[in-house]
């Protein structure tokens, strides 16, 4: 299995920008609700972007571990090896995941907090 690496260069930018806007983000937030004393929900973008990092960092550990695993395996190990390949990246899309809805979940609180 070969990695084109300047496809995963691009994904791991991208990864690491919009963890940065979503760090940004809830600095936002957290001042904007200072506006209209309300508190604590400026965590959920720093939860969602702490998510997207360790769903980003589950990535390359399975591209960089499995394709050379991958490549360098015997007949009788191939089966294993994509399993696990397999399972991980079903713990990536996971945290991917609640990275969305937690940011989803604090962004409709804060909406709906700001349009009484």
């Amino acid at each position: 299995m070969r990695i084109n690496l300047p496809y995963e260069i691009i994904f791991a930018v991208g990864i690491i920008l919009f963890s940065i806007s979503l760090y940004i983000y809830g600095l936002i937030i957290k001042r904007l609700l200072t506006l209209i004393q309300k508190r604590i929900i400026w965590i959920f973008p720093v939860i969602a972007m702490i998510f997207l990092l360790y769903g980003a960092g589950m990535h390359f550990y399975t591209i960089f571990y499995y394709s050379d695993a991958l490549s360098h395996a015997d007949p009788a190990d191939l089966f294993n090896l994509i399993i696990c390949m397999l399972r991980n990246g079903s713990w990536e899309a996971f945290g991917i995941l609640i990275a969305g809805i937690i940011s989803l979940l604090g962004s409709g609180i804060y909406y709906r907090w700001t349009s009484r």
